[in-house]
């Protein structure tokens, strides 16, 4: 007589187990392979940006547009991290109470460079040592400038010439003056050393003319 051999089945309980268990370490290992080549790729992005830009330094930043005869308080300044490499060497330090000679717009680091030295304030902060100012009366010609603006003067060229020839009408006396200053009668602008004779004779003599430059 044959006798049949049947295998007992396993329970539906224990397969459903090992399958819900199995699916689950699988979903584990999934989750954390995910995560550990996420981590790779962020370690691998900020090792190629420190590559790329050298390393941080901490500079100051305008936190409003500063115009030529501010003086700068602790409000209109924060300071951020900027990669070296694209820093000018001139970043300036202890920044409270200087004024700014040249526009500085937000978020733009300050620059020694664009700020008068130690404490002056007023038209001769937009000076350095080899200037000096004039006031120059305004006229209806006069354009409109504002303070830290490069002008031109010009004057007749018969009142400023040495050699006794003019040289055309009007000759050039300033090439690149700084307005300084800036009244309803007159436009204060600062000029060289070697300048200066220039446009002081032509001031005693007759009006000089300013025109706006770069």
């Amino acid at each position: 007589m044959r006798h049949s051999q049947v295998q007992p089945s396993r329970p539906r309980s224990l397969r459903r187990l090992f399958t819900t268990t199995r699916a689950r370490w699988l979903l584990t290992t999934a989750v954390a392979l995910c995560s550990l080549a996420w981590t790779l790729s962020t370690v691998n992005s900020a090792e190629k940006a420190t590559s790329l830009w050298g390393h941080r330094r901490t500079v100051p930043v305008a936190t409003v547009d500063l115009e030529p005869g501010r003086v700068i308080t602790a409000a209109d300044i924060t300071f951020v991290d900027r990669p070296v490499a694209v820093l000018p060497d001139d970043v300036a330090h202890s920044l409270t109470g200087r004024t700014v000679t040249r526009s500085i717009a937000r978020d733009e680091v300050v620059l020694e460079r664009r700020l008068a030295g130690g404490s002056a304030t007023g038209p001769v902060s937009q000076l350095d040592e080899n200037s000096v100012a004039f006031a120059i009366p305004s006229e209806a010609s006069t354009p409109p400038a504002k303070i830290g603006d490069y002008v031109a003067l010009y004057a007749p060229s018969e009142v400023v010439s040495t050699s006794g020839r003019a040289s055309g009408p009007a000759s050039r006396i300033a090439d690149h003056a700084v307005v300084a200053a800036i009244s309803e009668k007159a436009v204060t602008v600062g000029v060289t050393l070697a300048e200066a004779p220039a446009v002081a004779r032509a001031l005693l003599s007759t009006s000089v003319i300013i025109a706006l430059t770069d």
